[in-house]
C-alpha cells in the first residue's frame, strides 16, 4: 500500500509544489486521463458534484498508476461518509467546513480504527477485498491522507488550533467561500485577499503542513505558489473542458 502523505511531500520537496485537479464527471476515463498527463493528485468531489460512492469507487479504479494520489472530498464531516469513502480505497479525504479544532479531531476519530477512533471494520476495496490481512491493513491505514477545508471566518480564527491536530496533514483554502464569508471578492490581485491568503499559507508551512488552494488560470496558480501554496488545484474537469473547447472555437472563428 502506498503512503499518500509521503508521496505528496516528496513531490513538494522536488518541485516546491504539487499539481492536481477536481474530478466532477462520473467517468473513469477522466481519472485515467488525469493519471496519464502526470498530475500528482486528483480530488473526487462528492460535496458539490452529483457523484455517489459507486461513482467515486469507479473513478478511483480509473487512476492508472500508484504515482497519483486519489482523494475523495466527502459531502460532510460525518462518520458514515468518512468510513465509506475510505472503504472504497481512497488514498485520503478532504473534509469541507472544518471550522474548529473539535471538527478536525472528529475527522481523525472518524477515520481511525479503535481504540483511537470509531471507524467500523469492513474495508472492502481498501484491503483488496480481504487479500491484505486485516491487521496489516489497519497498520497501513495510518498513512491515509487527511486534509481539511478552511472556508469560514470561524475557521480562519481557529486556524492555529486546527493546525495543532497532529494527524491533519494539511489544509485547503476554498477561496470562493472564504472570500464570501470575509466580505471580500475572489481576486488574487486584491491586496486584502493576498494578505489573508499569504498569512494562511505562512501559518500552515510553519507547522510543516500541506497547504492547498483552487486556481483557474496559470496566473492564479503562479501567484498561489508565490504566496507559499504547495497543493495547487488546476481547476476541474469541467472548467478544463470549457476552457479547451472555448479557446479552440474562438481561435478558429476569430482568424
Amino acid at each position: 500500500m502506498k503512503n499518500p502523505y509521503k508521496l505528496l511531500v516528496d513531490r513538494i520537496s522536488e518541485k516546491g509544489y504539487s499539481l492536481g485537479t477536481w474530478i466532477t464527471i462520473n467517468s473513469p476515463e477522466v481519472a485515467e486521463i488525469a493519471s496519464y498527463i502526470g498530475l500528482d493528485w486528483v480530488v473526487i468531489d462528492m460535496e458539490h458534484a452529483p457523484l455517489d460512492f459507486y461513482d467515486a469507487e469507479m473513478l478511483l479504479m480509473g487512476l492508472a498508476n500508484d504515482a497519483i494520489v486519489g482523494i475523495v472530498r466527502i459531502p460532510l464531516n460525518d462518520p458514515v461518509y468518512v468510513k465509506r469513502a475510505l472503504d472504497i480505497g481512497s488514498d485520503g479525504l478532504l473534509a469541507p467546513l472544518i471550522s474548529s479544532e473539535k471538527d478536525a479531531r472528529d475527522l481523525v476519530r472518524y477515520a481511525s480504527y479503535p481504540p483511537k477512533g470509531i471507524r467500523g471494520v469492513g474495508p472492502r476495496r481498501a484491503s483488496r477485498y480481504g487479500l491484505i490481512p486485516l491487521r496489516e491493513y489497519v497498520e497501513q491505514s495510518r498513512s491515509i491522507l487527511l486534509l481539511v477545508q478552511i472556508e469560514t471566518r470561524e475557521a480562519l480564527m481557529n486556524l492555529d488550533s486546527i493546525l495543532e491536530v497532529e494527524e491533519i496533514h494539511g489544509v485547503f483554502v476554498g477561496p470562493n467561500d472564504l472570500a464570501m464569508n470575509m466580505g471580500a471578492e475572489r481576486d488574487f490581485t486584491n491586496p486584502y485577499m493576498q494578505k489573508m491568503l499569504s498569512e494562511i499559507a505562512g501559518r500552515a508551512v510553519e507547522r510543516k503542513r500541506i497547504i492547498g488552494i483552487m486556481t483557474y488560470t496559470p496566473e492564479e496558480a503562479r501567484k498561489a505558489i508565490e504566496l507559499g501554496y504547495n497543493f495547487i488545484a488546476l481547476g476541474s474537469d469541467t472548467s478544463a473542458l470549457i476552457r479547451g473547447l472555448k479557446t479552440f472555437k474562438e481561435s478558429l472563428e476569430n482568424r
